[in-house]
């Protein structure tokens, strides 16, 4: 009764991903739509929603030390193990290292994890993903631009020149701007001088988050080819099985309770993050194995996820 009851609720989820799949299969949308569909929920409508929940947030729930803490140190424990394995093991330069560690790390928060969490959980968990969207950005971003600088030898820049640029960076992300002008509102109690048209405007937005960010999913995956490595399998592992076995540590030794548990452990859970596999892309650091640990972990989350809701459960 239980797994019926899962695969029910997570179906959704995989079927408008298959639909944004079968749209560029069958030429039923432009290769272009990738692009856009990729600007609209980066740009427009995931910004829109983190901006309405936390704007409507209690400061309290906002600003929570313990979960953003718990969320960091799981995040960093993946990060450093990956990592060193990385370099030390499979032998890989600074460049490439600092890459799988980021694709391991990062989970798909926006992509996945907004309509995963909004579908099983309600709206009441995007709370979670803006906090863990601002431990990030102000963490795992800054220091794997960093790192990539650092690797680039024809950078002949300051090290703090580089630190500043790569935090100024990632504080641009216009979903970390949607997070901040949310808590300001929050934090000063602002929210009901907005004008009622511009809050409508911003519900508008947000209405499209589930299909426009699962359909952009679907539009990713398709034309990603699979390499299977030796890498790529420790990646996995780490990624969709060690991940949620760290989270769930952090909630215990954190002492993190109720749906605020859950959404620490379904987030680490998520698939690799589609950010990440572009920054391999562009700077040339293994992208077969980022696009491969993309598809693996995304594809194969229609069987993880299900696992990781029954044992929550």
């Amino acid at each position: 009764m239980i797994i019926n009851q899962i695969i029910l609720s997570i179906l959704p989820v995989f079927i408008l991903i298959f639909v944004g799949w079968a749209s560029l299969r069958f030429k039923i949308v432009a290769p272009s739509a990738k692009e856009t569909c990729a600007t609209l929920v980066s740009v427009y409508v995931f910004p829109a929603l983190l901006f309405m929940e936390t704007a409507t947030a209690k400061p309290a729930k906002i600003f929570d030390p313990t979960w953003m803490l718990a969320f960091f140190s799981g995040m960093g424990i993946v990060w450093m193990i990956v990592f060193f394995t990385s370099r030390y093991i499979f032998d890989q330069p600074l460049k490439n290292s600092a890459i799988q560690s980021m694709l391991c790390a990062f989970p798909n928060m926006g992509g996945m994890g907004i309509p995963f969490l909004t579908h099983l959980i309600g709206t009441s968990a995007l709370i979670s993903i803006a906090k863990a969207n601002l431990v990030v950005s102000l963490t795992l971003i800054p220091l794997t631009l960093i790192l990539l600088e650092m690797s680039n030898a024809s950078a002949n820049k300051n090290f703090f020149t580089v630190i500043f640029g790569a935090i100024v960076s990632s504080i641009k992300n216009p979903m970390l701007i949607g997070i901040f002008l949310g808590a300001a509102v929050s934090f000063t109690h602002t929210a009901p001088l907005i004008p009622k048209v511009i809050t409508d405007s911003i519900e508008i937005v947000t209405k499209a988050t589930v299909f426009i960010s699962l359909f952009a999913v679907g539009l990713a995956l398709f034309g990603t080819k699979l390499k299977l490595t030796k890498q790529l399998v420790f990646n996995f592992t780490t990624k969709s099985i060690l991940s949620v076995f760290v989270a769930w540590g952090m909630v215990s030794l954190f002492k993190i309770q109720g749906n605020d548990a859950k959404e620490l452990i379904y987030l680490m859970a998520m698939p690799t993050a589609t950010l990440a596999t572009i920054l391999s892309i562009q700077w040339q650091a293994l992208p077969e194995e980022a696009t491969s640990l993309y598809l693996s972990t995304t594809v194969l989350s229609v069987f993880t996820l299900p696992i990781v809701i029954y044992l929550l459960q």
